[in-house]
């Protein structure tokens, strides 16, 4: 399912995760996140749901995140898991989103999940980071 995700104009990756930073599955050319950035996404997910509920509009279902290289959906997950779609800056977010909306976590996955690279930087640095702008 996820390499279908990569037949949409501008999507470069996607990745399933856990909440414990293990890469469950992996699709694209693209090197797989660190463990501390698939950790962060779930963060990211988790303090958006927070927001929604304190707002009185629920839990957050998905993000999509415009950044200088271009775009990202985090899409939340049964089970603590969570689609990321990495994606060029002119891709039809609709589109990914629809299809995205689509995604159920295969019953057949591995029971072990992949160990995501090592972290490159310091995830408490990375919370507490400023914007550049």
């Amino acid at each position: 399912m996820l390499s279908s995700l990569l037949q949409h104009p501008g999507v470069l990756s996607a990745f399933v995760t856990d909440d414990g930073g293990h890469l469950i599955t992996a699709a694209g050319e693209a090197m797989p996140p660190s463990a501390g950035v698939l950790v962060l996404a779930h963060a990211t997910l988790s303090a958006a749901s927070e927001f929604g509920r304190r707002s009185g509009s629920g839990d957050c279902i998905e993000l999509v995140q415009h950044h200088e290289g271009g775009l990202v959906l985090l899409r939340g997950l049964p089970h603590r898991h969570a689609l990321i779609v990495r994606c060029e800056a002119g891709a039809n977010m609709d589109s990914v989103r629809s299809h995205a909306a689509t995604f159920q976590l295969s019953p057949a996955a591995p029971t072990q999940p992949r160990r995501a690279s090592a972290s490159a930087f310091n995830l408490g640095d990375a919370l507490h980071a400023m914007p550049a702008w």
